[in-house]
């Protein structure tokens, strides 16, 4: 019996000033079922009486979202996992949203597929984040981007086609017993696959083995 991924529940939340084409497209992906729409006023009260498994907010002001809900907003955003859409992204919005419990951050104009693999990336517990075309950063965070990303790639050995499916059903957070089931594998053999993967990417956990897949373009974000 071929065990299927859990259909997600996101939440959309948008301000006034504010459409974006790629969460309506949500609604026609395998994967999801998006809820209706709620207001950045009533995210709160939706969100308790909704239950998503995840919350995707799109702003160009993001402080109008805490301005408009109580301090039971840190409580919803710290138990649902969040995607936070802005006009741009840069460190002190990154930081305001942490504050929140909000660790991913991506620009309003992101592709329907990147939103997609970005809440399916925060569900199972990673930090994503785009870094937009021309938008310059800070040299000092880029350096260090660069040298651990060099130390990825320098670490990491090629990915047999079997594994990096292995790694993009990781992403998905599918436990070994449900990738056996996909791939029409037995356990010990998704187990060894998994294993692999780690040793390659030089990983010590799942989550990080996921996190450098993405950086080397093996997952989509």
């Amino acid at each position: 019996m071929i065990i299927r991924p859990k259909v997600l529940r996101v939440l959309p939340c948008f301000d006034s000033n504010v459409w974006t084409s790629s969460i309506a497209a949500l609604r026609s992906m395998v994967g999801v079922d998006l809820l209706s729409f709620a207001s950045v006023s009533t995210l709160v009260y939706r969100a308790l009486s909704d239950e998503p498994d995840a919350i995707v907010i799109a702003t160009e002001d993001f402080g109008i979202v805490a301005w408009q809900n109580d301090i039971n907003l840190i409580d919803v955003l710290s138990s649902t996992p969040t995607v936070l859409l802005n006009g741009r992204t840069h460190p002190l919005l990154r930081k305001r949203a942490a504050a929140l419990h909000i660790r991913s951050v991506l620009t309003l104009n992101v592709t329907p597929d990147q939103l997609l693999a970005a809440i399916q990336g925060t569900v199972v517990g990673l930090a994503v984040t785009l870094q937009p075309f021309g938008q310059t950063e800070d040299p000092y965070i880029a350096s260090n981007r660069a040298d651990r990303i060099g130390l990825a790639g320098r670490l990491a050995e090629h990915l047999t086609a079997r594994e990096t499916m292995v790694l993009r059903l990781m992403a998905l957070g599918l436990g070994n017993k449900e990738i056996a089931s996909r791939l029409d594998i037995s356990e010990h053999t998704a187990k060894f696959h998994v294993s692999s993967i780690l040793a390659k990417l030089g990983a010590a956990s799942r989550t990080e083995a996921v996190t450098i897949g993405m950086t080397r373009g093996l997952v989509a974000i």
